[in-house]
């Protein structure tokens, strides 16, 4: 006997361009309220409405409303909280942002200001002009090492000097200063004639990276060379030598894990997957020119459509590597696989995903 009744498909997730999308078109229906309504210093009344509209549409991200571009009007700042695998889909997040009058947008939390502001902790108020900060620049790594000191710290566990000291500094810095500038954190009180109040250390920041013509970029704009020797074991891109990545993290993490890393990017809709090349398709001592031509071909043909970016490349003993982020699921792996055909790739060619989640999803040219 055959059924009448049709089953249905199961549901497909969106991918994060389309959850992209469906937010920013959410979010112009709603400025113009949310505006008026902060206006008129009721933000605190838009924190359920927004944050439902988050768990649907970007899930795990923090946000924030605040002031605009130079305290005009008012801001939406979206977080990967330090994450970089989160952060690198805010900044898409931020590209496809629309122009709405009266509003900032920022794909990171900015830098405020942390004077007045007073932190309770394990029954002790600590106050940022009664935090003393030592600096020791580091020229090699371009960042300052710093060494902090509070009366208290002889009371408190270690573990509670380092919640103090994060939450003022990433307030201070904003979301990427501390991984920008902040080398050596210490505690102690070692030439605390050279000291000043916690307060003060952004206006160092500043002063100390433009003297020294220090420069730092968002996630996923500075480049990592790792090189390593081939590894023991039967895993995926077990054979990498050399590493250039945008993302060390993903690499790291991935090798640590010998291929059996669980998805970084998990309920976002993107995708980290590595293109996997026979290297006897690559000619004598031009194997990297030619990666490079395959790669610019995917990239160029991502960019297109907004499906994706390259991460890194890597050189094995046996296989070449292309890595990439993925913003549009199915969509942005026939562009890739389009464009690899007509770099006339080798059969034997692979798709694959980092998460081993995915590693039934891969796909061979």
């Amino acid at each position: 006997m055959f059924s009448i009744f049709r089953r249905k498909a199961p549901a497909v997730p969106p991918t994060f361009n389309e959850r992209v999308t469906s937010f920013w078109h959410w979010f112009q229906d709603v400025a113009p309220r949310f505006y008026a309504t902060i206006e008129a210093g009721k933000c605190a009344s838009l924190a359920d409405e927004t944050s439902a509209k988050m768990d649907d549409f970007l899930p795990g991200f923090a946000w924030v409303y605040g002031p605009g571009a130079a305290s005009k009007g008012h801001s939406l700042t979206l977080s990967g909280e330090g994450n970089i695998h989160r952060q690198l889909l805010a900044l898409q997040w931020l590209f496809h942002a629309p122009m709405i009058e009266g509003w900032t947008f920022y794909a990171a939390r900015q830098p405020g200001v942390i004077k007045g502001h007073v932190i309770e902790l394990a029954e002790q108020r600590f106050d940022p002009k009664e935090i003393w900060v030592t600096p020791a620049i580091d020229g090699e790594d371009e960042k300052i090492d710093i060494t902090v000191w509070h009366p208290a710290w002889e009371r408190i566990e270690e573990r509670q000097k380092s919640t103090v000291t994060f939450l003022f500094l990433d307030e201070a810095l904003g979301e990427y200063g501390t991984d920008w500038w902040i080398g050596e954190i210490k505690f102690g009180k070692d030439r605390l004639i050279d000291s000043f109040p916690l307060e003060e250390l952004a206006d160092n920041v500043v002063t100390t990276s433009r003297e020294r013509g220090w420069k730092k970029h968002p996630p996923g704009e500075s480049w990592t060379l790792f090189k390593t020797k081939e590894c023991a074991g039967d895993f995926p891109r077990a054979d990498i030598l050399t590493q250039s990545t945008a993302v060390p993290r993903l690499f790291t993490e991935f090798m640590n894990a010998k291929g059996d890393m669980a998805d970084p990017l998990s309920g976002t809709g993107a995708d980290y997957v590595y293109v996997s090349i026979d290297l006897n398709f690559f000619p004598k001592g031009g194997e990297v020119a030619k990666r490079g031509e395959i790669e610019e071909a995917i990239v160029t043909a991502l960019r297109g459509s907004s499906g994706g970016r390259c991460i890194g490349g890597a050189m094995g003993a046996e296989r070449c590597y292309i890595d990439l982020l993925l913003f549009d699921g199915p969509s942005s792996l026939a562009t890739i696989q389009h464009a690899l055909r007509t770099q006339k790739i080798p059969k034997g060619t692979m798709i694959e995903f980092f998460a081993r989640e995915k590693r039934t999803y891969r796909i061979a040219l």
